[in-house]
């Protein structure tokens, strides 16, 4: 780092010996890791900045300059040169679904693929090597298709003798081949079911093969669930995901009862290498429901542990634009009316929220549209009123649109906006699909980043993957610029909602940290706290904000242990305690 970047950013943090009682002047216990030689940002209260940092029993001993920080290297201590890279604190990300992404990493992965031919052809080659009678497949591009509808007769033509089922990288439409819609019982006759929509030919009635929200259930019923062993790989497949670009601790946005029996599983292996919290999907989605839910609800203390905390309940409060599913104060501009649904109406989801609330467990809430995002709002103004004030940490996920009434609540309530701000640019879902049934006066106030900050609101980040990327850094870039971090798309998604660097790395780090608990123990660089730490290729302070999500992560650290260090270029990865010379 130059001395001119920490000039500009912040003066060195001094170093502070923990409670081990050293006098000043003799040498302190050995650091077992020792990390020098490079701009770390501590996100501390003043945003400070250091050069090097001793790591003892997975907790910071000390913060400071080389000089310093040398008297805790002792014979066996392994010293990492970071050789000027910047290092932060570990990673949050609160809101993603990591067993679902491990799945889609080990199984059809159709993500990113941006044309139909393309994704046709992986699709081929995934049934060439699917055993069983099903081809299933995660993450097309709705975009692909006018209105975000794909046609059923598109599959028939390259798979027609096997049933055929594709999750849309919305997370709430799926797309069936004709055997698949038959074997779910799926024709022209069956209804839509209660907050599902069923996709037609607009001429015949017949099923076009979209399928929105709970009416992909019919379809996901017939699918073999993954065994116990298969959870287990997904897992362990996310988490080196993770791990790989930064992610120290999470919120799983959505799990059951079997993904909770796969997280304790590997934490009682000791290969759960993040701090997770858990949320229990309650209501419309949810797998469990009346007293099964109710049973599982009463069982969550005992899965709590060091690395699994499940004091969190998941509620989806609408669906999403692609299908007309999020809830809206105003009409979609089809003509008929139509604003979309509540998955629970307003005086039943305040007194779950209430009932949550009392119970001491945290609320993530989905929202998409600014009905939905004010009735959440709503439900914790009824909560505080019936439960009293304490503290409470609820959030309201992904805020597509708010009402700009409603921005100033969160800060008045207490809510933390939880945003997915790698999606706040023009690209085709907005501006082929959102745009048509929105009109640009909603379009030019979607994910008010900004607008929530400056009205003294607090934000974290999430990814959502599986259904878009779990890097966090591309997601930074686009809230700095509010632009397209591949530079594939032209123009910017409404400038005035820009946030600065320093506010999402914050947003990813001790904010993160604070939303499940944790600002005390991580969440920053600082003495006594536990050492979670990953280290990037450059500097972000010090290069074009568009040149953000083009950074690496080298190390990450948990708990004072590697659980990543990247590879060399083209080459295996460094042998431990090699220093980062290879890097430059």
């Amino acid at each position: 780092m130059s001395r001119r970047a920490l000039a500009r950013s912040a003066v060195f943090i001094a170093v502070v010996v923990g409670c081990s009682g050293v006098e000043q002047g003799s040498a302190p216990p050995a650091a077992d890791l020792v990390l020098r030689n490079g701009g770390i940002y501590t996100v501390d209260a003043q945003r400070t900045w250091a050069r090097a940092a001793a790591i003892r029993d997975g907790v910071f001993v000390a913060v400071g300059d080389d000089a310093t920080i040398a008297r805790y290297m002792g014979p066996g201590t392994r010293v990492v040169d970071l050789t000027g890279h910047m290092a932060l604190p570990g990673l949050h990300d609160s809101h993603v679904h990591p067993i679902r992404g491990g799945l889609m990493l080990l199984g059809c992965s159709l993500d990113l693929i941006p044309t139909v031919d393309a994704l046709l052809a992986k699709l081929v080659e995934c049934a060439g090597r699917t055993r069983g009678e099903w081809v299933v497949g995660d993450n097309y591009d709705l975009s692909l298709f006018p209105e975000g509808n794909a046609h059923k007769s598109v599959l028939d033509a390259v798979i027609p003798d096997r049933p055929v089922y594709l999750r849309g990288s919305d997370g709430h439409s799926g797309w069936a081949n004709s055997k698949a819609l038959a074997l779910a019982g799926i024709d022209a006759q069956m209804p839509d079911p209660p907050k599902g929509v069923i996709e037609r030919d607009p001429k015949t009635g017949e099923p076009s093969g979209t399928l929105r929200e709970t009416a992909n259930e019919l379809i996901e019923a017939k699918i073999p669930k993954p065994t116990p062993e298969e959870n287990a790989a997904a897992l362990r497949a996310a988490l080196r995901e993770l791990a790989s670009v930064g992610i120290t601790s999470f919120i799983d946005a959505w799990v059951n009862e079997s993904q909770l029996q796969t997280y304790t599983a590997l934490d009682k292996e000791s290969a759960l290498n993040a701090r997770v919290r858990t949320c229990l999907v309650y209501g419309v989605l949810g797998e469990h429901q009346g007293a099964e839910f109710e049973r599982v609800l009463a069982s969550l203390g005992g899965y709590d542990s060091e690395r699994i905390d499940t004091r969190c309940i998941k509620i989806f409060l609408d669906g999403v634009l692609e299908g007309e599913t999020a809830a809206l104060l105003d009409p979609y501009l089809d003509g008929d009316g139509q604003r979309g649904d509540l998955n629970l109406e307003p005086a039943a989801l305040a007194d779950a929220v209430s009932r949550f609330d009392a119970m001491g467990l945290q609320v993530h809430m989905h929202a998409i549209g600014d009905r939905a995002t004010r009735a959440g709002l709503d439900a914790v103004a009824e909560a505080r009123k019936r439960n009293g004030e304490r503290d409470r940490r609820h959030h309201i996920a992904h805020l597509q649109l708010v009402h700009p009434d409603d921005v100033p609540r969160f800060a008045q309530l207490g809510v933390t906006a939880n945003f997915q701000a790698l999606w706040a640019y023009p690209d085709t879902w907005i501006t082929g699909i959102n745009l048509p049934v929105l009109g640009q006066e909603r379009v030019d106030r979607m994910y008010p980043i900004g607008s929530i900050v400056r009205a003294g609101g607090r934000i974290v980040g999430g990814s959502d993957w599986f259904v878009s990327s779990a890097n966090p850094l591309p997601a930074i870039e686009t809230a700095v610029t509010r632009s397209d971090p591949s530079g594939e798309i032209e123009g910017v998604l409404n400038e005035r909602e820009r946030v600065d660097l320093a506010t999402m790395i914050a947003a990813y780090t001790i904010e993160g940290a604070w939303l499940v608990g944790h600002e005390k123990e991580n969440g920053s660089i600082e003495t006594g706290k536990q050492a979670d730490i990953v280290v990037l290729d450059r500097n972000l302070f010090e290069i074009p904000s568009e040149q953000i999500g083009d950074a690496q992560v080298l190390l990450t650290i948990l708990n004072g242990e590697v659980i990543y260090e990247r590879a060399r270029s083209g080459g295996a990865a460094p042998r431990a305690g090699a220093g980062f010379a290879h890097w430059r």
